[in-house]
């Protein structure tokens, strides 16, 4: 189903020029179907790890902005990638859904590129952001994992783990017994990996090498005396100063903490906030990904890590650029026409 590696200048697109290896052929909409056609979750930890490896100034993020809305607020996020693409994700929840949606941009043209229905694109950046951080911070044998949560969310943080570890062994905790059983079956039919559901989180956590939180607790869900010594851990669910998904015994502990953005944090990342606020952690040991992509940590045996992933629009924007080369690729995406700006009697535009 998902073709042959991409070439950002297909020839068999009509275009006029290419600036940025982009055709200027019209803007394109891309569904939820596209996205699910074009990209695999291996296809996002790559394009993540090069955003995040990309030079100083490069990349520039704007945390997400939140306005309120009846139901749930609408949130907005953008995120340049120099000499590429720029963009950014809007959202807002529904009774019949959350709806998002990815704005890409050429950089060097300032054109609209593509408009991505951006829900699975969103569920798979996020496993791959995690994905990205084991594949850097994690043992290189790590074959047991343990996954909390049992939402949309959690089937990739499952998959991009054991696309960068030999995982034979996934456990699983969700407070619904039937939900929990359900999940444990569909990650194992599609990873081939045993996954067994677990009725206790701590049973689920204990002995566990890589660990996945990935829920909207306010309360945390995994606490540092039940991680054992060498574990990595990604705290992938909560993006809000009011959800805390670990304890803070379990941050200070953690020998290497890192982020996906540390101006975000500093907004977001309530288990990192609170411990700043009582001055039992320091911001400046708390590492941004793009650092530990350029400059692989070291570790102990023994040592516990820890990512916080909070969801970036770099993230976004940087796996939307591959699904708009792709799409290019396989002839995907129905053109968007446009004109040009209107005029107005009087002179006004």
């Amino acid at each position: 189903m998902i073709a042959g590696e991409a070439r950002l200048c297909p020839g068999r697109v009509p275009h006029r020029a290419c600036a940025n290896g982009f055709p200027m052929t019209p803007p394109i909409f891309l569904t939820e179907d596209d996205v699910r056609d074009l990209v695999s979750v291996r296809h996002a930890i790559n394009a993540l790890d090069g955003c995040f490896g990309a030079p100083d100034g490069d990349v520039a993020v704007l945390p997400r902005q939140r306005a309120p809305l009846p139901g749930g607020p609408f949130q907005v996020m953008a995120a340049t990638y120099a000499p590429r693409v720029f963009g950014l994700k809007a959202y807002s929840g529904a009774p019949q859904g959350t709806f998002y949606h990815v704005l890409l941009y050429s950089h060097a043209e300032r054109r609209l590129l593509a408009l991505i229905e951006a829900n699975l694109l969103s569920q798979l950046r996020t496993g791959a952001a995690s994905g990205l951080a084991t594949r850097h911070m994690a043992p290189a044998e790590a074959p047991v994992l343990a996954v909390i949560g049992t939402g949309k969310q959690a089937f990739w943080q499952a998959a991009a783990i054991a696309s960068v570890r030999d995982i034979t062994e996934i456990r699983v905790h969700g407070r619904d017994a039937d939900r929990r059983a359900a999940f444990a079956r569909a990650v194992e039919m599609q990873l081939g990996i045993p996954t067994q559901p677990v009725d206790d989180a701590r049973r689920c956590v204990e002995g566990a090498d890589i660990i996945a939180t990935i829920t909207k607790a306010r309360e945390p869900v995994c606490l540092s005396h039940w991680v054992k010594d060498g574990a990595h851990v990604n705290v992938a669910g909560s993006n809000a100063a009011d959800r805390r998904e670990v304890d803070g015994a379990l941050v200070t502990r953690a020998a290497l903490l890192a982020t996906d953005d540390l101006a975000q944090a500093r907004i977001e990342a309530a288990e990192f906030r609170d411990l700043a606020a009582a001055g039992l952690l320091d911001w400046g040991t708390v590492r941004p990904l793009s650092d530990i992509v350029r400059n692989p940590p070291s570790r102990a045996a023994g040592d516990v890590t820890l990512f916080k992933s909070l969801g970036v629009a770099s993230e976004d924007i940087a796996l939307a650029e591959v699904v708009y080369a792709r799409a290019l690729a396989a002839g995907r995406g129905r053109p968007i026409e446009s004109g040009r700006a209107a005029s107005f009697p009087g002179g006004m535009s």
